[in-house]
């Protein structure tokens, strides 16, 4: 096992071409099961490319346990890397194709049988030893390609995009298989993917980056309580946070946002988290709200001044709960002159706010009612308008 240490690297593209990753400093712990996250095009899979000597560093030093790794061959590296397609060899059978790296090293026929045998056992495969990856679901063949990676004993596993081809009933086997056997291992760990529930799930903690710059890392709950930055706190959740740009009215300790003719008296305990909106009576603030912020009128003792009406465009019942979409007549929050909500390339509209709020499923709500909700405004995220900062 060993730790991995980015100081300041760097991936440049042909010369003077594209920055892929921009001076990423990052401590992965030995041992540590770290989950690099982002919308496409972020960087996250060059920087795990990068720990597997695939790509070239352009600038910065990168260690593999006490090792500087820039210039040390893939197959010098001790590590062992599993790819989104599996890469398996389809001529070979299941313990051909675990066992295939040993026999490469040349070590003993008997060595190979044990360790293979081993690793088959701990991934459930034992009776499919024999059998060609063609006769293997979807999350058989991911086992074969985990396995393959298990009986090396390597220092570090690389993890890209394991599960994306895979159906979703079976992603979440697979994630749960894989954080055991991490933890059976206790292997340093790095797994990238694009999807955040993923990684909030699964990684002791989560690197979130944006255009090849490093954003946040943390644990899964203190991205989520308490994001760096507008960016991160999109990103993270599903469905994403309701992001509203508002005036805030009122006194310095009564602070009230207001937006498209709605009111909301913002609690004394968000102003205690966010003690920088005090000083922003007569100005326009990002206020965040996460889908659970929001509860049927009557389900929670709010007061009538932290309570809005919208109208459903879409009421989506999940059995525990229902998703409530509307619609806010505001432009939508921008980071840098776009939609937040377009970073990972959805299409957004210019001209108005999408809220989602999640509510009890015992609620019959129908599409095109007006609904009152209360808002846990104690909850609320305030970030400034211009740089997204938190207004801590």
């Amino acid at each position: 096992m060993a730790a991995v240490t980015f100081s300041g690297v760097t991936k440049r593209y042909k010369g003077d071409g594209p920055i892929a990753v921009d001076s990423l400093d990052l401590a992965i712990d030995d041992g540590e099961f770290m989950v690099l996250v982002g919308p496409s095009g972020c960087g996250k899979s060059t920087a795990l490319r990068m720990i597997a000597g695939l790509e070239e560093i352009t600038a910065g030093e990168l260690r593999i346990g006490e090792r500087v790794v820039n210039d040390v061959p893939p197959g010098d590296r001790d590590i062992a890397m599993v790819f989104q397609n599996y890469a398996l060899y389809p001529h070979m059978t299941v313990r051909a194709n675990i066992g295939f790296a040993l026999e490469i090293s040349k070590l003993p026929k008997a060595e190979i049988k044990a360790r293979t045998e081993r690793a088959a056992e701990m991934l459930g495969l034992t009776e499919y030893l024999d059998r060609l990856p063609k006769a293997l679901s979807g999350g058989q063949r991911q086992r074969v390609a985990m396995g393959r990676a298990i009986v090396r004993s390597p220092q570090v596993f690389l993890m890209d995009e394991p599960l994306s081809n895979l159906d979703a009933k079976l992603r979440v086997q697979m994630r749960s298989e894989i954080i055991q056997l991490q933890r059976q291992l206790g292997t340093t760990m790095v797994y990238v993917t694009h999807d955040q529930v993923e990684a909030m799930t699964m990684g002791h903690r989560v690197a979130v980056m944006r255009k090849g710059v490093l954003q946040q890392v943390a644990p899964p709950q203190e991205l989520y309580q308490r994001p760096a930055n507008l960016f991160v706190a999109a990103f993270i959740g599903s469905p994403a946070m309701n992001l509203v740009v508002v005036r805030i009215d009122g006194t310095p300790d009564r602070p009230v946002a207001t937006f498209a003719g709605h009111s909301l008296a913002i609690d004394t305990r968000a102003l205690a988290r966010y003690p920088g909106l005090a000083e922003r009576i007569g100005s326009d603030v990002t206020l965040g709200l996460r889908p659970e912020h929001f509860v049927m009128d009557g389900d929670a003792d709010l007061p009538e001044d932290r309570k809005l009406d919208l109208q459903v465009d879409l009421a989506e019942a999940m059995g525990a709960e229902v998703h409530v979409h509307a619609t806010v007549p505001v432009p939508p929050v921008e980071v840098e002159g776009a939609p937040v909500a377009a970073e990972d390339g959805d299409e957004v509209s210019t001209s108005a706010t999408k809220f989602v709020a999640r509510v009890d499923g015992v609620h019959v709500i129908e599409t095109g009612q007006t609904v009152r909700l209360g808002v846990k405004t104690h909850l609320a995220h305030f970030f400034d308008r211009a740089t997204g900062e938190p207004l801590r």
